[in-house]
């Protein structure tokens, strides 16, 4: 990987031969550089080519949309089309624009005639099948038949990437002259960081001869600018090591699109042919369309297995809370429910352990181990954060749960303040898998370059490795579910250790009175933000419903969700998330009228009960809240913004329609481009 990071990635001072490249200088007064194969595709040799000016050269008209593209930017916003009168023919050319350094960069290639209306044609056709795909492993593979339907090349694959940026080939449609990947895996050193970091600046790579020699730049010297970075375009030359692994794949020719998530590359399609070909750009720009759209579907289903699984959890803490007016055992909780967090969570047993009282469903360690684990993480565990591992053989608890019993831990302390400690513990088996290498990614590579550079991988036979010892992954939305669940749960105790010193010291009233006190802090505030849990805020909800019906006022509901918030927590940490969350709520506390009610409803989102207003007043509420949010500067963590949705009470209403309403009212803020108020009844947000 160390060799890896330091290969150059295409060969300088070259270009491949599918089109012809010029070099200005950027006061556009000198031609300086231009590819040696001008005169196949422009007609004018190199020496005739160096001595015009820019004018002369590309025209008037593609001057001076050249300049007019690149004065506030540093590429052009799209390829253009133009034409040229070449020994009596007029040839169609795609032209592309960019600056480098010093220099500016013009790329030339030929543009066919026709085929566009059938393009267009075939792409709407496989646009409305992803709009019919309701999953992501089908969504995938009509995304690949697509591709390879519309390029014509012999494997094309949807290539993700996991964490550690190894990648999987997770779809793939081939001729039967062309071998399978799927299912196979690739080191991360395939695709190194700088190859990734190209994909962010160009998301298309086309290499349609791997056998033909690159073009030089003429003159070879740069007469100071230095070589130019032709990054931004399609013609930089390829590095010799990715040409040798093309040809120890069998690939001659080989086209690939960056798959973009909101945050970070996802994958990419890869298309390989066994022999040469060159795709028109028409051609690319109808596969990048297919990728983008398939993309952005992928995303909604994520988003759909999302809302499926919060729902889930919040029918469960639903359960919870309608039931809340009496004091249950704990135990009691976990027996009735826990089966159902055994199937939400994919977990083989569950725990709660708080005081000296393990309570326990499914598989889960005997009670001694249980004691054993708590106080390992007691010691080891700093924060009121959730501890999570999927590899529990590499840590401290090792001894304590043996491989066969578990491998991965979900381990959410319960915010009980002083009251007690106590810990909702969720176990995970363990996952044997045979990954499928494409090569042995361990193998060590044969230095042929003569400590040149870097050998590339020689063999791409498949390699299966056996992976033991580790669960299936801990997700993000998991860990706010279970922190959302211990809250339930800490009400839970908590209420039992009030009823237990309630028997005990009967007559120490104040004693009674101050643990009443922190009961009642507890059962009504959120332990992070200090303002309402969502307890409280259910109560107020309906105690305002019912005031509604029986005095004919009006009252309205704004829900809203931080922007982007896992973002926040991936790059600066999670306490630099929870410093957002206090900082909005104390925003919010001051904004709001006294008669106002605010509540954490869970993770990032939280609810405004604003009494005695109408729909449009709401609104006007939600709006200030929005632009107060998204004026503050949260430090390390920078600024961000939030999205509303507001919904007014009618007659007969109840909080889960009421708050139903305005939930969608804030999806709907999210999918238009989020920053933003929606109201039910609202026209649909521009994206």
């Amino acid at each position: 990987m160390a060799n890896c990071a330091r290969e150059p990635v295409h060969t300088p001072g070259a270009i491949q031969p599918a089109g012809c490249l010029i070099c200005l200088d950027d006061a556009y007064t000198r031609v300086t550089r231009v590819s040696a194969n001008i005169g196949t595709f422009l007609g004018v040799d190199t020496a005739q080519a160096l001595s015009r000016t820019p004018r002369e050269l590309l025209g008037a008209r593609l001057m001076g949309r050249v300049r007019r593209d690149l004065t506030d930017s540093e590429r052009m916003p799209s390829p253009l089309g133009t034409t040229r009168a070449i020994d009596g023919h007029t040839r169609r050319y795609r032209v592309f624009a960019y600056r480098s350094g010093t220099q500016v960069v013009v790329e030339f290639e030929r543009q066919s005639h026709g085929h566009h209306d059938r393009l267009f044609s075939l792409v709407n056709d496989w646009l409305s099948r992803f709009a019919r795909a309701h999953s992501v492993d089908a969504l995938l593979d009509m995304l690949v038949e697509g591709v390879r339907c519309m390029t014509g090349y012999d494997r094309v694959m949807v290539y993700r990437f996991d964490p550690d940026w190894h990648g999987a080939v997770v779809a793939e449609s081939r001729t039967a002259e062309a071998g399978s990947f799927l299912g196979h895996h690739f080191p991360a050193s395939d695709i190194p960081p700088q190859v990734r970091r190209l994909y962010d600046i160009n998301p298309v790579r086309m290499i349609a001869d791997a056998t033909a020699s690159a073009v030089p730049l003429v003159p070879a010297d740069s007469d100071g600018h230095g070589e130019p970075d032709l990054s931004p375009g399609l013609l930089r030359a390829v590095s010799p090591i990715h040409l040798a692994y093309l040809h120890n794949m069998g690939v001659q020719a080989a086209f690939s699109i960056a798959m973009h998530g909101s945050h970070d590359l996802l994958g990419l399609v890869a298309a390989h042919g066994l022999r040469p070909r060159p795709l028109p750009p028409a051609v690319r720009d109808a596969a990048r369309t297919l990728v983008q759209m398939a993309t952005q579907r992928l995303s909604l289903l994520q988003a759909l297995d999302r809302a499926d699984f919060l729902e889930r959890v919040r029918v469960s803490r639903g359960l919870l809370s309608d039931m809340r007016g009496r004091l249950r055992r704990p135990g009691e909780i976990i027996r009735e429910h826990g089966g159902d967090w055994l199937s939400l969570f994919g977990a083989s047993g569950c725990a709660l352990v708080h005081r000296d009282n393990t309570i326990g469903i499914g598989r889960v360690p005997e009670e001694a181990r249980l004691e054993g684990i708590v106080g390992w993480l007691n010691a080891e565990h700093q924060g009121s954060g959730v501890w999570q591992h999927r590899r529990l053989g590499h840590t401290g608890l090792a001894a304590l749960i043996p491989r066969e019993e578990a491998c991965g831990l979900l381990a959410v302390p319960l915010p009980l303040g002083e009251i007690a400690a106590g810990w909702l513990l969720l176990f995970r088996p363990e996952i044997v898998e045979s990954v499928r290498w494409a090569g042995n990614p361990a193998k060590a590579v044969v230095d042929d370059t003569g400590g040149a550079g870097l050998s590339p991988r020689q063999s791409f036979e498949t390699w299966l490795q056996e992976v033991a010892g580790r669960s299936a992954p801990w997700t993000e939305l998991e860990r706010h579910a279970a922190t959302d669940l211990a809250e339930d749960l800490a009400v839970a105790v908590s209420g039992r250790e009030i009823s237990i010193i309630n028997d005990r010291l009967r007559r120490e009233h104040e004693a009674l009175a101050e643990a009443n006190a922190r009961l009642r802090d507890l059962a009504h505030t959120d332990s992070l933000t200090r303002v309402w849990n969502r307890y409280r805020i259910e109560a107020a909800i309906d105690a305002e419903l019912n005031a509604a019906d029986r005095y004919r006022r009006p009252c309205a509901l704004v829900l809203f969700d931080v922007d982007h918030f896992k973002q926040v927590n991936d790059t600066h940490g999670h306490e630099a998330g929870d410093r957002v969350l206090v900082g909005i709520a104390g925003l919010v506390g001051r904004i709001l009228r006294s008669t106002d009610h605010l509540g954490r409803w869970g993770g990032e989102e939280f609810v405004v009960l604003a009494t005695n207003s109408r729909l449009e007043d709401a609104v006007c509420l939600a709006e200030r809240l929005r632009s107060g949010i998204e004026a503050i500067d949260f430090g390390e963590a920078g600024k961000v913004t939030a999205s509303f949705g507001v919904a007014a009470c009618v007659p007969d209403d109840t909080r889960r329609a009421l708050v139903d309403r305005a939930d969608r009212a804030m999806y709907r803020a999210k999918e238009g481009g989020r920053n933003r108020v929606v109201s039910e009844g609202s026209p649909e947000p521009d994206a």
